[in-house]
């Protein structure tokens, strides 16, 4: 969650960046690019980690993981129907990079809002978790 949330305060500022100024600016695409890789992937790593948690059945991809959260409950099953398709979008980042649609990537970065709201939800679910099982907290996940 820290690796995510710090991913997301690195995008940020970026994403008022007009797409003209985007497009011209490789330093700019290089950080965007980088950022999002990290930050879509420790959205499927957290989903693993709550999949092997709840002793659910294992994910054949990152798209199924990610809409394995929805079938547990820890994300609402809409939103992991709209979120799964990102985990597509990061293995264009990791290994289609030649080939990468820049619109693309700036309109992902546009849509930020639904990886802070990926972020509200586990920290819903670690709540609801902590409480259930009378934990004062789950040590290894950070909740910030």
């Amino acid at each position: 969650m820290d690796e995510l949330s710090a991913r997301l305060r690195r995008l940020e500022p970026l994403r008022g960046k007009a797409l003209n100024e985007f497009l011209q600016d490789a330093y700019l695409r290089d950080i965007v690019e980088r950022n999002l890789e990290i930050a879509i992937q420790c959205c499927v790593d957290i989903a693993n980690r709550i999949i092997s948690l709840e002793g659910a059945p294992r994910p054949r991809d990152s798209y199924e993981s990610l809409m394995r959260l929805g079938e547990l409950g820890t994300l609402p099953v809409e939103y992991a129907r709209r979120l799964a398709p990102i985990a597509g979008f990061r293995n264009i980042l990791a290994h289609e990079y030649l080939a990468i649609d820049w619109e693309l990537v700036y309109t992902h970065l546009q849509r930020l809002d639904e990886l802070h709201l990926f972020a509200d939800h586990i920290r819903s679910w670690l709540l609801k978790r902590t409480i259930a099982s009378g934990d004062n907290g789950i040590e290894t996940v950070s909740t910030k």
